[in-house]
């Protein structure tokens, strides 16, 4: 690093011709070598106020996470990570000042505390932002020369990869290296149900997704990529793309929480694993109670929600010990806590459109007349079913605002891999289709007043008959992020 320094440093150009050039090369070796004190410019020159500034800044950041100064009150180690790992987003101009500052603060460090940190820290540099092709050389010959330097216990391996990136060698002694660099995550799965594992520093979405379709016995990539990772923190709701780090969501926030769903529905399902089912039956369960599943509008409705209600008393393991005839007749019709239980059987949407008198009468006749099924078999009948219905595959949400005068609000949006629908909430007619390959181009809106709803902004068409569509919902940057998905596996499917 000397050379580089004495190239590009801003101090070091300052002392060419002074005392001689060995005397010269001692000084600038002091410039590379760690400090106690924070440097009162950027180590490269920068004719960017702005940008020197802010190099000075993030050293002591640095200092601060490496424990080479105090942190500031109620200051954690992550936010002085997240501090420096976000500004090399913002700032790709600082990436070459940040990488330098990283290796002076580990060069000759007295104290193996704080080396260490500072290695933990140029793992997550080289695995997130790379150096600029004018540094690269020269940090790759930095950590060739620290992996083989007998005072330091590193391990062997490569320090440059085929893929032109960065890998470092972390000393054996580092908390990476014990697999302290991994941190416990609880993934949320439909139904309940929660997935234990640990993750790595650049562990990524895919490798994830990989682990828990394993454990529910899926092993065709195709199918793997229909199941997507949702962010979620309070309202807002993300899914995680394929390649993007798990970390990216978790270093920033800790309230962030991870789900699983299946976002895409074109592989035939299999019922021949326990876990496999109960994820699927939690996530059609779930879709189905809090009106993500549409209904036939019709006479029939009823009929099919009292099916649906019977094989969801069926699906409940402790159902199976009381006799199914306990559901019917007067018991059915005066029974308090039947009444309830059916009503949580009933999607929030209907429950004040369908008569419960009529409800309780059709599930009583069902109970009297079906062999009672076992709680997997009721769970893919109801899966099944479900299936069955015209709006099944689409991710529904509630649009309460359109662009287009001609169709009654609310109404339905609907997505999948294929297209999006306009539907009416009381005829659930179609009133507009958008093939996802029209799709040209979109953008989120902010809302147009205080307590007003976001929006999505839709151009679709072709070039010779341009279109364009915009919606409000509660749910717009889900809804995009959504559309993004989908659209992005199906193209690469």
């Amino acid at each position: 690093m000397i050379d580089f320094a004495t190239s590009y440093f801003r101090e070091a150009q300052s002392m060419q011709g002074l005392k001689g050039p060995s005397a010269e090369k001692k000084n600038v070796a002091d410039l590379v070598r760690h400090t106690k004190v924070p440097i009162q410019a950027s180590l490269l020159r920068f004719s960017d106020s702005e940008l020197n500034e802010l190099a000075t800044k993030n050293f002591q950041t640095l200092m601060r996470f490496m424990g080479d100064r105090p942190k500031h009150k109620n200051q954690a180690e992550v936010q002085c990570i997240y501090e420096i790992l976000q500004l090399c987003k913002e700032k790709e101009n600082l990436h070459d000042e940040i990488y330098c500052q990283v290796i002076k603060q580990v060069t000759h460090n007295p104290q193996q505390e704080s080396e260490l940190r500072g290695w933990l820290l140029l793992n997550l540099l080289t695995g997130y932002f790379l150096p600029s092709k004018i540094l690269m050389p020269y940090a790759t010959k930095f950590l060739q020369l620290a992996s083989s330097d007998p005072s330091r216990t590193h391990h062997e391996g490569q320090t440059h990869g085929a893929d032109g990136t960065l890998h470092v060698l972390l000393p054996e002694h580092c908390p990476l290296q014990k697999g302290h660099g991994a941190r416990r995550l609880v993934v949320l799965m439909p139904g309940g149900m929660e997935y234990l594992t640990r993750i790595r520093t650049f562990t990524v979405a895919k490798e994830l997704l990989q682990e828990i379709c394993e454990q529910m016995g899926i092993g065709e990539q195709q199918e793997i990529q229909d199941f997507v990772l949702f962010a979620i923190r309070s309202k807002m709701v993300r899914p995680i793309k394929m390649e993007e780090y798990l970390h990216d969501y978790l270093l920033e926030d800790k309230l962030v929480t991870v789900t699983l769903r299946r976002l895409i529905w074109r592989t035939p399902l299999h019922f021949d694993n326990e876990v496999y089912t109960d994820v699927h039956y939690g996530q059609v369960l779930w879709d189905y109670l809090n009106g993500r599943i549409l209904l036939n509008q019709s006479k029939e409705m009823e009929m099919q929600v009292g099916l649906l209600a019977m094989f969801q008393h069926w699906a409940k393991v402790q159902q199976q010990n009381s006799a199914p005839s306990s559901w019917a007749g007067d018991e059915l019709e005066s029974g308090f806590w039947h009444r309830e239980e059916l009503k949580e059987y009933t999607p929030k949407t209907l429950q004040s459109s369908i008569s419960p008198k009529a409800l309780h009468s059709h599930v009583a006749t069902l109970l009297r007349t079906r062999e009672p099924l076992q709680p997997r078999d009721a769970k893919i009948q109801f899966i099944e079913h479900v299936m069955k219905l015209p709006f099944f595959g689409y991710t529904i949400f509630i649009v309460e605002r359109i662009s287009d005068g001609m169709i009654p609000v609310p109404c339905f949006f609907g997505v999948n891999k294929e297209e999006i629908i306009v539907v009416d909430v009381t005829t659930q007619a179609v009133s507009l289709v958008i093939p996802l390959k029209e799709l040209q181009k979109m953008r989120t809106l902010r809302p147009i007043s205080d307590g007003g709803l976001p929006g999505l902004e839709l151009h679709y068409g072709s070039p010779g008959s341009p279109k364009a569509l915009w919606v409000e919902l509660s749910q717009a940057k889900e809804l995009y992020h959504t559309i993004v998905m989908l659209d992005k596996t199906e193209l690469h499917s």
